[in-house]
């Protein structure tokens, strides 16, 4: 283990629900998941953004865009960014998918779970600018860190 969480909330959260025109019985559903990065030398912040919306003339019964912000400390100074990206996300996603699911069932929609992913393995587009944090200041909200975006096994 390379982080430890400190703590998780969510930093903001919107939903639209949408009724279905008659006869609409099929939709498919394509979240966006999008991880932020900011690390200090003692500190790691992770923020997982999770989001569905309908592409144009595309119809769904709803929209989201979950934040969710997960304060880590840092316990191996060797670890690299990915190593602690990949722990980070396991610890925060279980989170952030129970969420969806309470949210999406408190709508009285159909229950809606995000995606099991493997992030060990999963496929992930990366950009490796890493944001560094003032010498001792532990780190803020993600602005420019590595951004991690994944997206679910079937969609590649």
């Amino acid at each position: 283990m390379y982080i430890k969480l400190l703590n998780y909330r969510i930093t903001e959260s919107t939903f639209k629900s949408y009724p279905l025109p008659q006869g609409v019985a099929n939709f498919r559903l394509n979240p966006n998941i999008r991880m932020d990065i900011k690390k200090s030398a003692t500190d790691f912040l992770m923020t997982i953004t999770a989001s569905i919306k309908p592409q144009e003339g595309e119809k769904l019964p709803f929209e989201f865009e979950v934040k969710l912000t997960g304060n880590f400390r840092i316990t191996d100074a060797a670890a690299d960014v990915d190593q602690m990206r990949i722990e980070a996300s396991k610890q925060l996603y279980p989170y952030i998918r129970s969420y969806v699911a309470a949210m999406t069932a408190g709508a009285n929609q159909m229950c809606y779970y995000l995606p099991l992913l493997d992030f060990d393995t999963a496929p992930a587009t990366k950009h490796t600018e890493i944001t560094k944090a003032a010498p001792g200041a532990a780190p803020k909200r993600p602005s420019k860190g590595d951004t991690i975006i994944i997206r679910p096994i079937d969609e590649v």
